[in-house]
């Protein structure tokens, strides 16, 4: 999707446990939610 965009140079980084001790931590662990970081060019 992000290619499709015009990024370009897109790097994936780790999965991060984003709502760990926030106040939804049980909502997003029964979903298993995460986040990932990412890096990308657009020019």
């Amino acid at each position: 999707m992000l290619k499709n965009t015009g990024f370009t140079n897109v790097r994936w980084g780790e999965q991060v446990d984003v709502f760990s001790g926030s106040k939804h931590e049980s909502a997003a662990a029964e979903f298993d939610t995460r986040g990932v970081t990412f890096s990308a060019v657009k020019v």
